[in-house]
């Protein structure tokens, strides 16, 4: 029973923060410098997931374009499919911040 309390007890102290879901179009630049089409699926002011046709590496370095010319630097996490996640490496201020 201790060990499940402790268990517990580090679950909640996870925090994740809002997400914000839709489908809004980006542009991925690998660190070679090439460009591929992505569909951000849903953000958050720590991460992010996207569909995309190209197959990211876990752990590689990416910059994430937005239609207003940002870019964001990040590094994908996961991938799955046609599927990737990532969190940004700088600070991302979001509407509901």
């Amino acid at each position: 029973m201790p060990n499940e309390a402790k268990a517990s007890s580090r679950n909640a102290q996870v925090r994740r923060a809002p997400r914000i879901e839709g489908r809004h179009h980006a542009i991925a630049v690998d660190s070679a410098g090439r460009t591929y089409d992505v569909t951000v699926v849903d953000i958050s002011s720590g991460g992010f997931r996207i569909e995309t046709e190209e197959t990211f590496r876990t752990g590689e370095y990416i910059t994430l374009r937005v239609a207003r010319n940002d870019d964001f630097p990040t590094q994908i996490l996961w991938t799955l499919g046609k599927e990737a996640g990532g969190m940004f490496l700088e600070p991302v201020a979001l509407p509901y911040d």
